[in-house]
């Protein structure tokens, strides 16, 4: 996981606003023969480019793509060298291929120093829908303080035997207003497979994100429902987190439903960042957001921990940014989930992982020794040590053999591990209700 900020972006060569014959116009003489696509109908300028078209030649045909145009890929693969960059500051534009599995923009060649394969920026009303990314030097498709964003039917994966080399991020807008992710494929990320960070209103639904280290995350997003995704395979499924030192800060009102979150037990093979520290097995975690409701969701067979709500003092990190007022997970709500088989192989190789893997829970429901399906850190404000739930967390209908345990990590002493003796088993006054959070609506 990275800092976000805001740097002088790098356009790159290749820019996605290169100039191409309209698909209405007549066949150009150039080599290969410039095809007419019956699908490419946009109102505006559609441009279609063939299978065998070079990277030079695409370079020297997008050069007049404008707001309102629509850039369509044939089937076929197209080798690239550096990255592919639409023209800043377009409207209404589209970048289409012929399917997800059809189409592949393949960046294992690129050599230059741009850390986005695909990207986008103060771009509004752009569509991705319908090709691959493979092998990006970094991250796939990148859209930075982007409006109305979509990404649809698009996959981005890796195949280097070496998955640290991998790049960090699969889907990644970034300070984003209005950003669907649905029916795309992130496979193989060294951080995360779909990312959405510092954004407002956003729907991530209908996705496949497996073996990344992480599956979906949402860092200090305002207002998203995440649902119907199938998350597994990888080191840990979804993460909803809010980390200081960011432009926007203060995650609030993030909806995770419907969801299957199974089987996130890949090894952790992140190079660095905040996102090594977590452990494998890892399936849902929330990490000092406001306003969580967790519903529907199916959990199975992640081996450490099926779900947590955490501070952001668990890293043991000082906040030194003032303005981070919300350390803590507040108003969460995790109900009528389905929980099975969790908790039985614990990622020992990380400090959490580790101080699970040697505490005896003293589990109710059966012998077998595991981690209970919900944990919370119990950390609290320093000036509520007189109430009862401070941070109204709550969980309740809950189905499948299902424990809970306040972790009390607010009376741990990390030189001489107490956890054992501090922690609390099934702890009734967390069984909570809480209003639910409205449905997010982007705009037609």
């Amino acid at each position: 996981m990275k800092s976000h900020h805001l740097g002088r972006a790098t356009f790159g060569v290749l820019s996605l606003g290169v100039s191409l014959l309209a698909c209405s116009s007549d066949d150009s003489p150039s080599s290969p023969p410039q095809q007419k696509d019956p699908t490419c109908t946009a109102a505006n300028q559609c441009m279609f480019i063939a299978a065998g078209t070079t990277e030079v030649e695409i370079q020297d045909r997008l050069g007049d793509a404008k707001s309102g145009d629509t850039i369509k890929f044939g089937e076929g693969t197209f080798s690239f060298t550096r990255q592919l960059a639409l023209p800043p500051n377009v409207k209404n534009f589209t970048v289409l291929g012929a399917g997800r599995e059809k189409t592949v923009l393949d960046f294992q060649g690129q050599t230059a120093t741009s850390n986005d394969s695909v990207f986008a920026q103060y771009v509004e009303k752009i569509r991705f829908e319908g090709f691959t990314v493979k092998d990006g030097r970094g991250n796939g498709i990148k859209v930075l303080q982007g409006t109305n964003v979509v990404f649809r039917n698009v996959k981005t994966y890796w195949t280097s035997a070496d998955e640290a080399s991998h790049g960090a991020y699969g889907l990644y807008p970034v300070q984003s207003t209005n950003v669907l992710i649905e029916n795309s494929v992130t496979i193989g990320a060294s951080d995360t497979g779909i990312y959405v960070g510092q954004s407002k209103n956003i729907i991530v639904r209908n996705n496949d994100a497996h073996g990344n280290v992480a599956g979906i995350e949402i860092e200090n997003c305002f207002t998203a429902d995440v649902h119907d995704n199938d998350v597994y395979d990888n080191a840990s499924g979804i993460l909803i987190f809010d980390l200081p030192n960011l432009e926007q800060k203060g995650g609030h009102d993030i909806r995770v439903f419907n969801n299957k979150v199974h089987e996130n037990n890949h090894r952790n093979f992140s190079p660095g960042g905040l996102l090594q520290n977590v452990p494998a097995g890892t399936g849902f975690f929330v990490l000092a957001n406001t306003n969580v409701e967790v519903f529907g969701n199916t959990f199975e067979k992640n081996g450490t921990t099926q779900t947590s709500i955490l501070s952001y003092f668990i890293l043991g990190e000082e906040i030194k940014d003032t303005g981070y007022t919300k350390p803590y997970p507040t108003n969460v709500y995790v109900h009528d989930n389905t929980y099975a088989n969790g908790g039985t192989d614990v990622d020992g190789t990380k400090e959490l992982g580790l101080l699970l893997s040697i505490t005896s829970f003293p589990n109710t429901n059966e012998p077998k020794k595991r981690v209970p399906e919900i944990i919370y850190d119990g950390i609290t404000p320093p000036t509520s040590s007189d109430q009862v739930n401070p941070n109204q967390v709550c969980w309740k209908n809950n189905k499948g053999t299902v424990e809970s345990v306040n972790l009390h990590f607010d009376k741990f002493t990390r030189d001489a591990p107490n956890l054992a003796q501090i922690l609390e088993m099934n702890p009734t006054v967390y069984g909570c209700e809480l209003p639910p959070l409205p449905e997010v609506k982007l705009p037609e």
